[in-house]
């Protein structure tokens, strides 16, 4: 359950997400989904301090949304930097492939780092989706058991 589900105020949790990022660098936010027309979600938050996009995951649970964006996190916090395209499968184990895609409006989803990195008056922060595993390569795959034809 969310934190402001279980009483905290939103300036309270504001807060909590400030002094996360305070000490790591980055935090990262999970939207619980309800179903198939509205996945769950996890995004980055604070990476825009860096001047870098923030990254989101779809359709994961809180663990692995998490698991899965602070691979990358870790990886802006050290110095390295990420766009659309660049080769990510170094951070996730085999056979899992990962993609990065540009998200083109994050106002929809990043609610919490556009909240507190975007400006007045200025564009939604850049971020990039995170395709993991991606489902392209899940097709390429064969299954277990078909020969092939």
């Amino acid at each position: 359950m969310c934190d402001l589900c279980n009483g905290a105020t939103e300036h309270d949790y504001r807060q909590y997400v400030i002094r996360a990022i305070q000490r790591y660098g980055w935090a990262v936010q999970y939207v619980e989904g309800d179903g198939a027309r509205n996945p769950s979600f996890a995004y980055t938050v604070g990476l825009s301090r860096v001047r870098h996009p923030e990254f989101i995951v779809f359709d994961c649970s809180a663990q692995r949304g998490y698991h899965a964006l602070a691979q990358l996190a870790w990886q802006v916090a050290a110095g390295m930097s990420f766009d659309e395209g660049d080769n990510v499968n170094t951070f996730y184990p085999p056979p899992e492939r990962a993609a990065l895609l540009r998200f083109p409006d994050s106002s929809t989803h990043l609610f919490t780092a556009n909240d507190l990195y975007r400006r007045d008056g200025d564009p939604p922060l850049p971020a990039l989706q995170l395709l993991w595993p991606d489902p392209l390569a899940l097709l390429r795959r064969p299954v277990e058991g078909e020969g092939v034809r």
